[in-house]
């Protein structure tokens, strides 16, 4: 599917025409759990091992220019994946997430991992989250600054029946103190 058209019912499927709004559409579908959006993107994009939504992040609302922000190709995150899958003891941790395409090529090759995603920007977080929750995927997602070690929020996403709940665990943050 062409990123226009895909883009287009994407929007539609969030009642939104402002792609400025589209992050903030997908975290209130996320946190209210609605099912009927998750089975309607589901049919829409049909292969789940595509992060059909990075590429709409990537091209519209990422900040390549301040934060240099590229998302991670598929080619890339399968190869990292199949690598990362050698020395896996069943729990990944996905540093500087982004919207999830390396946790997704991971599930895709092992359904049974349980991911802790980390990831900076808050605007990319409700598409990670929609990402985990689509599939099924059970993870903690850390909103922080990995250099830092400075934690935001939190969340779980635990496996239902066919898509994830999605619960905040907190709000705070946490600054290690320099020795």
């Amino acid at each position: 599917m062409e990123l226009s058209e895909l883009t287009k019912k994407t929007l539609e499927l969030f009642k939104t025409d402002d792609i400025n709004r589209l992050s903030e559409k997908i975290m209130s579908c996320v946190l209210e759990n609605n099912i009927d959006i998750y089975q309607s993107f589901k049919k829409l994009v049909d292969d789940l091992s595509v992060d059909w939504l990075q590429t709409i992040y990537q091209y519209y609302l990422s900040d390549r220019k301040n934060k240099m922000q590229d998302y991670t190709p598929k080619t890339l995150a399968i190869l990292l994946g199949e690598l990362a899958m050698d020395e896996s003891d069943g729990k990944v941790v996905d540093m500087c997430a982004g919207s999830g395409a390396l946790t997704i090529q991971l599930w895709a090759l092992n359904h049974d991992l349980e991911f802790e995603c980390l990831e900076f920007d808050e605007n990319v977080i409700p598409i990670l989250l929609f990402n985990l929750s689509l599939r099924n995927i059970k993870a903690t997602v850390k909103r922080m600054d990995v250099l830092e070690n400075d934690i935001e929020e939190v969340y779980e996403v635990e496996p239902q029946e066919e898509f994830g709940k999605v619960v905040k665990i907190s709000e705070y943050s946490y600054q290690q103190s320099a020795l």
